[in-house]
């Protein structure tokens, strides 16, 4: 069932067929340890709703999903190939999986964030709903899908269940047609991002070379960065999706970190022929663009919550740079940053000294100093951006301790019951282990010494930052309302295109009213018989 390839490629998959269905089996495991938990979840809240064991076994499929993720790096590369759709002649690609030191960093940081968004729900009381637990197993198995998709085609289909998903959770979550509007005008830019996808596709497919990312053309991959970008907002500069929907921590967390490493994901598999374009010196301006702008306003964000759009652009744009620039290895560290740092600072929901301290170690992680996850950040060569590539990462690290450290309205531990004082801290911890763990083992980042010299100078203006802000006015926090994403000029643009939607849809809706009632069978009649004439015009 998993080794059914086409003809063409049959022979790549083909060897030690056995062995092959074995090792294959570990990606589909740990997807379906999080699906199948999800679907027992929902079967406990209808049968018995007040059960007091739904909690455990969410995270004992959690803790299952993450341990047989680690077991990956026993048998890498693995591969799943599912068969190819009907007809052969319209779906030339398989459904496809791969299991490798690129895909690894992103499954473990998303399983990883998966279980912590549970640990650390027993200290948000609105938090405890079964549903919410089971929709965070549900995303965790789709991230890890889409991580591992190894063909546009995959990707495709899970970018799509991904759009769906957040389509109709916002729309459940907001209120009032203007807000509503907002859902559908982001749920078209990433529409977009997925059509340039497409697009690419059609490309590889029309020189012959599609079937998997290895094989991708080179000419794909300028519309794999510009998918991305669109995707995360950087290309052009745009929130992806409202500041103002009530998803924060928990739900809305995975929602958004998985959604992103669905999108950071593709950078990687960028071929490096592709960079000498002509277009890359302006893709690579517009990303530095997006990374400074997110920096700036992450810095100045009231609290991490409303950052976290600007928090997703900046680092995302620095993965985007670090593409553009031929470092994959780069790109992944800032991609893995952005789910591990970001996360473990968004579910922080509790005022606690020693906790605030253990996450500064997110710090380290953003240093590129040697051995830390993103040491491997700054391999390529930068040339005249590479200042304001620093200048942004020395913002979205002082950002994080600012955040970090900041005096908020958080509840205590100390009203919390006794297992509760030592579960949450550990779903706090986890992540931070796990930006330990990448640095060191498990893909090609690994235990790189880096560009050292650079990171020294990042982590002194770091230092720089995190002394002036509170000196200088500037620097200070800014008011909320500057965070609404409609006074953007992307969005007015965005606003644009959904006015000329409005006009189509009256009159589609005019068309509709005169066809309608008695007056339909009349036009009905009159374009048959227009239809008929037509046709009798072409016979001989």
């Amino acid at each position: 069932m998993f080794t059914i390839v086409p003809n063409a490629n049959r022979g790549k998959y083909a060897n030690n067929k056995t062995d092959t269905i074995v090792h294959s089996m570990l990606i589909l495991i740990s997807c379906l340890l999080l699906f199948v938990t999800a679907l027992i979840l929902l079967g406990l809240s209808v049968a018995q709703p007040n059960a007091r064991y739904t909690w455990l076994a969410a995270i004992g499929g959690a803790m299952l999903a993450l341990a047989s993720v680690f077991i990956w790096l026993a048998q890498m590369p693995v591969d799943l190939v599912f068969p190819a759709w009907q007809p052969l002649a319209l779906f030339q690609n398989p459904i496809l999986f791969r299991a490798d030191a690129v895909s690894w960093p992103y499954a473990i940081s998303v399983a990883g964030i998966t279980l912590t968004i549970l640990l650390t729900a027993v200290a948000r009381p609105n938090s405890t709903s079964s549903y919410a637990w089971a929709g965070v197993l549900a995303l965790g198995g789709l991230g890890i899908l889409a991580v591992t998709a190894n063909n546009p085609f995959t990707l495709l289909l899970i970018w799509s269940a991904l759009d769906l998903s957040e389509l109709i959770t916002q729309l459940r979550s907001v209120d009032g047609p203007k807000n509503n509007e907002k859902v559908v005008i982001s749920f078209s830019t990433r529409a977009l991002g997925t059509f340039l996808l497409l697009w690419a596709n059609i490309v590889s497919i029309a020189q012959g070379s599609s079937f998997d990312f290895q094989s991708i053309a080179p000419s794909s991959g300028l519309y794999f960065v510009a998918a991305a970008g669109l995707r995360l907002g950087v290309f052009p500069l745009h929130l992806p999706y409202s500041s103002e929907s009530v998803l924060r921590r928990g739900f809305g967390t995975s929602l958004r970190l998985i959604a992103a490493a669905s999108s950071l994901v593709l950078l990687a598999h960028v071929p490096a022929g592709s960079l000498s374009s002509g277009a890359t010196p302006f893709l690579l301006a517009l990303a530095i663009i997006a990374a400074v702008y997110g920096g700036w306003m992450w810095l100045r964000a009231p609290d991490e919550l409303t950052g976290r759009p600007y928090w997703i652009i900046g680092m995302a744009a620095l993965s985007i740079v670090a593409t553009l620039n031929g470092n994959p290895l780069g790109a992944i560290a800032w991609g893995c940053a952005l789910i591990l740092v970001g996360g473990a600072l968004f579910l922080s929901s509790v005022q606690h000294t020693w906790l605030n301290r253990v996450l500064l170690f997110g710090a380290w992680s953003l240093s590129s100093l040697p051995f830390s996850l993103t040491a491997s950040a700054w391999l390529g060569t930068l040339n005249f951006f590479i200042p304001f590539a620093i200048a942004a990462q020395a913002l979205l690290i002082a950002g994080l301790i600012r955040h970090t450290l900041r005096p908020g309205e958080r509840s205590s531990l100390d009203s919390q019951e006794n297992w509760t004082n030592r579960v949450y801290p550990a779903g706090i911890i986890l992540p931070i282990a796990l930006q330990f763990i990448l640095g060191f083992i498990g893909w090609d980042g690994a235990r790189q010494i880096g560009a050292w010299l650079l990171a020294v100078i990042v982590s002194l203006l770091t230092l720089g930052l995190v002394w002036a802000t509170p000196r200088f006015r500037i620097l200070n926090p800014i008011r909320a309302h500057w965070v609404n994403p409609a006074s953007s000029n992307a969005t007015n643009m965005y606003s644009s295109f959904w006015s000329v939607y409005r006009i189509f849809e009256r009159i589609s809706l005019a068309i509709t009213t005169a066809l309608e009632g008695n007056g339909g069978v009349m036009w009905t009649l009159l374009f048959l018989v227009l239809f008929i004439s037509l046709l009798s015009q072409g016979l001989p």
